[in-house]
């Protein structure tokens, strides 16, 4: 199929990139696709709007941006009827309603998902957003005084929900998963696939410093999500239907402000593609 000239805009200028020019519903060239995944590992988060896209051609693109296109229709296959949907209306949606705190999906666990994409399947106006933050940009931007604290130091990762009383009751989704998984992991994360370096603590899931008090760590961690968090360097995406938005699940987190079930419907289909690190020496069990 042919396709005209790919067109690229930065969402800020540290990352985030809307993708033009693309019909995802047909088969892409070798070169095509290595220029997407070149974007993808540079930028880590890509939009698209305005497109029309099977479950399977989504799933496909999330592996093919993973490096690891040949996976995705085993993949696929073994997901059959195991439909995601984040939503406030479709029964069994999931986190149907509430505030999002920061997060990457899977933090918590050794093998957590590299890729995910949503799509909006069904989405009214106005529609809550979804915010974008970069581990990458915010290790890149540390100041030197704070990465000589971090040197050396791991947290412990839990499957729950931190309460750091930031938030009033109930404005938050409750986690089902109550601290069953704790995994420690370095503050300073090499992606595995980028080589690039990531501020890995996350605002819901990080619970403590390990090395440290609990005092003076909560201490260090606030410091360090008000840098990963700053809003002067974050990317938010207002939801239109058809709008497809993949992102680097290790190098991006994401939150949103409170969904409502009584406010406009808001539906995102959603794939992810895992990549196995059990492995990787940055991971470790809590004893």
């Amino acid at each position: 199929m042919a396709h005209t000239a790919m067109g690229v805009r930065d969402l800020s200028p540290e990352f985030g990139a809307e993708i033009t020019g693309i019909d995802l519903r047909g088969p892409l060239s070798a070169e095509l696709s290595r220029q997407l995944r070149e974007v993808f590992d540079e930028r880590g988060l890509l939009v698209f709007r305005d497109v029309d896209l099977q479950l399977e051609v989504q799933n496909r693109l999330t592996y093919l941006l993973m490096g690891k296109p040949e996976d995705a229709d085993e993949a696929f296959a073994e997901r059959a009827g195991k439909l995601s949907l984040v939503s406030n209306r479709a029964d069994g949606g999931i986190a149907p309603w509430g505030r999002l705190l920061w997060h990457s999906d899977s933090m918590w666990s050794a093998t957590p998902f590299e890729v995910i994409s949503l799509w909006g399947q069904a989405v009214e106006q106005p529609s809550v957003p979804t915010s974008f933050a970069s581990g990458v940009r915010a290790w890149d931007t540390l100041p030197d005084e704070l990465r000589a604290r971090v040197a050396g130091l791991h947290v412990a990762q839990i499957s729950g929900q931190v309460d750091r009383g930031r938030y009033s009751e109930g404005e938050v989704l409750e986690v089902t998963r109550q601290h069953d998984v704790t995994t420690i992991t370095p503050i300073e994360f090499i992606h595995p696939r980028t080589g690039r370096t990531i501020l890995y603590v996350g605002e819901q899931n990080t619970l403590e410093v390990v090395e440290l008090a609990a005092d003076e760590g909560e201490a260090l961690l606030v410091e360090l999500f008000d840098h990963l968090y700053d809003p002067a360097h974050t990317v938010e995406h207002h939801w239109r239907e058809g709008d497809l938005v993949v992102w680097d699940n290790l190098a991006i987190q994401h939150g949103r402000p409170d969904v409502s079930i009584e406010g406009p419907a808001r539906t995102l289909r959603k794939t992810f593609a895992p990549h196995v690190v059990s492995e990787n020496p940055q991971y470790g069990r809590m004893s």
